[in-house]
């Protein structure tokens, strides 16, 4: 999906999505309490989530819980899967899901809008970033 997309007329969306990749570290939290480690791919960014591909087959299911190591300092996060789809492409078994975080202290949130800006405008999604803004403050 292109960062265009996140303008169209029937988008809810509240916060701005950063389209790339980044290395996320995981630790999948399992129903016996243990946790189960694993890198990630991010492929999008936003103030309320990530939207994650990898290759491990994940025991995913919708609420299961998190700890995502965001980049930029910004340190470990609690998270919660929302959304989930697993598919076959290229011979290869890929599993996407789409998280929301729990609770970013202060710090954690400041650092985390930091870094979503900064690479924004490291990835030249500046002028969408700007066009999803209008859209939400009416211009």
């Amino acid at each position: 999906m292109g960062s265009a997309q996140n303008l169209g007329g029937n988008e809810r969306r509240r916060h701005f999505r950063v389209e790339g990749e980044w290395t996320i570290p995981v630790e999948a939290v399992e129903e016996t309490g243990t946790t189960t480690g694993f890198d990630a791919l991010a492929l999008n960014i936003s103030m309320s989530g990530i939207l994650l591909e990898t290759p491990v087959n994940a025991n995913m299911w919708v609420d299961k819980e998190l700890v995502v190591h965001l980049p930029g300092d910004v340190g470990p996060a609690q998270a919660f899967v929302r959304r989930f789809l697993e598919y076959a492409e290229g011979g290869r078994h890929n599993t996407r899901w789409g998280i929301e975080f729990g609770d970013l202290s202060v710090l954690q949130r400041g650092m985390w809008a930091r870094f979503i800006f900064t690479e924004a405008h490291r990835l030249g999604q500046e002028a969408a970033h700007r066009a999803f803004e209008g859209r939400l403050d009416g211009s």
